[in-house]
């Protein structure tokens, strides 16, 4: 009932505003009539009838008071955005009642409120969306040597295994000095058990057979080492050559593979 003495007192403000002149013009005859019948509506609950009649009367003549009751219907009708529009039009409006215009903006606050939370709702059930998985480009092929390139391939080549061949003869020639002093121990020691055999004559037979097997042995010892001697030598001045050899100046051919975009294939490459 309160609401309803509202927007009867809001509708006789709408009479007010159109002024005595109601009978001599017609538009604002039609603002009055229409004012009264969105009464009705909005008292029989008819509210989307008090909304379509008060849009009406405001389009005809905007008479402040006509904001608020159109802001009471879409109120009643839940259309948070539209009310909250209207009653914002009366509140900003200077003709505004006092009184209507403080309760107009407590509305406003309730209102902002309900559209601050149905905002949060509309954006939690939006989907969120799924995350592209990073494009990663393809490697791009290295681009094929040049014949400088290769050329300085080789040369390098080249001196890394001359250095290899120099620490491998280096070891064979400490192997070879080794195996020569081990077998001049041998030959030296198998020499002085044979001068002791040889002073023991007519002596122990046993004592002197086992001098006599001690010197062979290690004489064969040594015989073993002096091969091992030689061939560590000879091995050694093997890789002495490889080592210490000048770089070729000959041409010299060599097959080297090449890779391309469009595919690989074997490239002769020389020095010269």
């Amino acid at each position: 009932m309160t609401t309803a003495r509202v927007l009867v007192a809001v509708a006789l403000t709408v009479v007010a505003a159109t002024g005595g002149r109601a009978h001599a013009e017609s538009a604002e005859a039609q603002v009055e009539r229409l004012a009264s019948e969105a009464v009705n509506a909005y008292r029989g609950a008819d509210y989307n009838r008090a909304v379509e009649l008060l849009t009406r009367a405001y389009e005809i003549r905007q008479v402040p008071a006509l904001l608020y009751n159109l802001a009471k219907a879409y109120d009643r009708l839940g259309d948070v955005d539209h009310a909250w529009d209207a009653y914002r039009r009366y509140a900003d409006s200077a003709d505004a009642d006092p009184k209507l215009k403080s309760k107009a903006d407590a509305r406003l606050v309730v209102l902002d409120e309900i559209r601050r939370k149905k905002a949060a709702q509309q954006r939690a059930a939006e989907p969120k969306p799924t995350p592209q998985p990073a494009q990663v480009e393809a490697p791009k092929p290295a681009p094929p040597p040049t014949a400088e390139q290769i050329r300085q391939q080789l040369k390098d080549e080249r001196a890394r295994s001359r250095r290899r061949d120099r620490y491998v003869a280096l070891g064979l020639g400490i192997g070879a000095v080794a195996f020569a002093g081990v077998a001049v121990g041998m030959s030296v020691s198998a020499l002085q058990l044979q001068d002791q055999w040889s002073s023991q004559f007519g002596g122990d037979e046993a004592a002197r057979r086992s001098l006599k097997d001690t010197a062979i042995t290690r004489a064969a010892i040594a015989d073993g080492f002096y091969a091992a001697t030689a061939v560590a030598v000879g091995v050694g001045a093997y890789f002495v050559y490889r080592g210490f050899r000048p770089e070729p100046s000959a041409p010299s051919l060599a097959l080297v593979p090449a890779l391309s975009p469009s595919g690989g294939a074997l490239v002769a490459v020389g020095t010269f």
